[in-house]
């Protein structure tokens, strides 16, 4: 599957955690992505998957088959390498890559798993991009996460939170990543909020459910994190 460039407005960045393969082919099956960077083992997750990354950067130090890198330099497809002892973890190169590129939108796949040293630095990248004026998401079999800012609002089909791929309860959880974070109403859920402050200390966010058609979350101030999750 290949994915034509226009300009960069969408992008999809599949990172080198762990990946629910035929999850994510059904995911991106009706998406169109203007560029694909695949970070790291990522690439597998590419090949996998059955899509061809437009960018490919990283240490590679994960990449079990080297092969891969000599296949697509082949194809002429940019390839960014970089050493092993670095700052940054090819996810976050791979987020910064994606900002000078000033997209719209940014997904991340293959951002979660075993590793929640690097699960939870992804997760921070979320408000590295949210400050850059992007919004972004990490997607995985049984979450969906982003970030909001105050001020902010942002509506919520219930029909859009529902996954055919996999059904079952949906949670609408949210947590402060900011200290605290103020002005938060929430419309349209199991358990309402009106002005409410989080800390993030606490875990009274977690667990609600949209009962509405559509729902409604307002932050006035702060860092939120909101986490779509299924069992």
């Amino acid at each position: 599957m290949k994915y034509t460039m226009q300009n960069g407005k969408t992008l999809l960045i599949v990172s080198g955690g762990s990946i629910d393969i035929n999850f994510s082919k059904e995911y991106i099956k009706d998406k169109k992505y203007d560029r694909i960077i695949a970070a790291d083992s990522g690439l597998a997750h590419c090949k996998e998957i059955g899509i061809e990354p437009t960018d490919i950067l990283g240490d590679f130090d994960s990449l079990k088959n080297k092969e891969l890198l000599e296949e697509y330099r082949k194809k002429g497809i940019p390839l960014r390498e970089f050493p092993t002892r670095k700052d940054y973890t090819d996810t976050h190169l791979a987020v910064k890559y994606a900002v000078d590129l000033k997209p719209q939108k940014v997904t991340i796949l293959g951002a979660t798993g075993t590793r929640y040293d690097h699960a939870l630095a992804n997760i921070s990248l979320l408000a590295f991009l949210k400050d850059n004026g992007i919004e972004a998401k990490i997607v995985d079999a049984h979450n969906e996460i982003e970030m909001l800012h105050g001020p902010e609002e942002r509506k919520y089909l219930r029909s859009d939170i529902k996954n055919p791929q996999n059904p079952g309860k949906e949670y609408f959880s949210i947590i402060a990543f900011s200290p605290e974070v103020t002005g938060i109403d929430e419309e349209g859920f199991s358990y309402s909020l009106k002005n409410g402050i989080l800390y993030n200390k606490e875990s009274v966010g977690v667990s609600n459910e949209i009962m509405a058609k559509e729902a409604t979350l307002r932050v006035k101030t702060g860092y939120l994190l909101v986490l779509i999750t299924r069992d």
